[in-house]
């Protein structure tokens, strides 16, 4: 997937160093692959919060969320924000 506003990711990188290193592996995850579907996801990730094209990812061992909207036909992953959330 293509994944637009990297620079959401680097300032949470930023303010919560702690997390770095899983941030940069969700990622990865989300770079590399081709998620066809929601359930897609769901393999990969596990918990996910979704609604329409919004999606909702924990970032482990943090009670932090990353929201997204994704575009499974053409492949674009979109980060809205990330930031501490529910638990």
């Amino acid at each position: 997937m293509i994944v637009i506003a990297k620079d959401k990711l680097e300032e949470a990188q930023v303010l919560y160093p702690s997390a770095t290193e899983t941030l940069l592996g969700w990622y990865q995850v989300i770079r590399q692959s081709q998620f066809l579907s929601e359930s897609d996801l769901k393999a990969s990730f596990g918990e996910l919060y979704s609604f329409e094209q919004r999606f909702e990812f924990r970032v482990p061992g943090t009670t932090l969320l990353i929201y997204t909207l994704i575009n499974f036909e053409t492949q674009v992953a979109y980060i809205e924000k990330i930031q501490p959330g529910r638990i």
